[in-house]
């Protein structure tokens, strides 16, 4: 079973942490690296406390002493695993129980190197909460690599679409799932000075630097992931 890496990138958000970690630890699939990474966070004692009070061993506790950006993290919980397969995951977000292992399945079936999945928005409590009881649907439906490259391309070619196309349905760029090696060979989640972003945010502009090179991304058409709004994960010096 590949071992799969989910980092979680903290800044200031130990109010939603402790369920982000545990929607993780909780999912079906078992065989993860757990990466908590705080982002220099004020009260990062408590972001190490939550992570240690799992106590699971899957799960490993980064520090970075100074705030970064969300690109630093991921870029570091990935050099530092030696699972397969890598994602992400907000730390005031939630996964449902069953996203890890039917990206893993939509990955293999359509044999690609990257895939992304949908999200339900949750505007409030209330809807995030509602959303739990969302059953995994028995076969899950793909959308193959030539689609998803052209619907990225005309997004990418289009002005005044600043965000990662995929069509009709929404992705969320943070459930970016790809195989290690592509990681390795040199795609990174950049830095905001560096002029190397095609997109304004790192999740977006990852996946689509990705798509256009490598022409082998799939889509998970179903909504596994519970996205806050109106919360922000991130914070870097721009």
């Amino acid at each position: 079973m590949s071992k799969v890496c989910v980092a979680i990138c903290n800044y200031n958000h130990q109010k939603f942490l402790e369920e982000s970690i545990r929607s993780i630890v909780n999912q079906d699939y078992e065989n993860l690296d757990i990466a908590v990474v705080d982002d220099g966070s004020k009260d990062r004692n408590i972001s190490r406390e939550i992570s240690e009070s799992f106590k699971d061993s899957r799960i490993r506790y980064i520090q970075i002493e100074r705030n970064t950006g969300k690109w630093h993290c991921l870029n570091t919980a990935f050099s530092t695993t030696d699972a397969e397969i890598c994602t992400s995951h907000d730390a005031d977000d939630v996964s449902l129980p069953w996203r890890i292992s039917h990206q893993l399945e939509a990955l293999k079936n359509s044999n690609t190197a990257h895939n992304l999945c949908g999200f339900h928005h949750c505007w409030d409590e209330t809807q995030v909460r509602n959303s739990y009881f969302l059953q995994k649907p028995d076969v899950s439906r793909i959308a193959m690599p030539d689609q998803v490259f052209q619907n990225v391309l005309f997004g990418y070619r289009t002005n005044g679409i600043n965000h990662y196309f995929t069509g009709d349905f929404e992705t969320a760029g943070v459930s970016s799932f790809f195989m290690k090696w592509v990681w390795d060979i040199g795609f990174r989640f950049n830095h905001p000075k560096k002029c190397l972003r095609i997109l304004h945010s790192e999740d977006s502009d990852f996946n689509c630097r990705v798509t256009l090179a490598l022409k082998s991304t799939s889509l998970l058409l179903e909504k596994p992931y519970l996205y806050r709004r109106n919360t922000s994960t991130n914070c870097e010096e721009i």
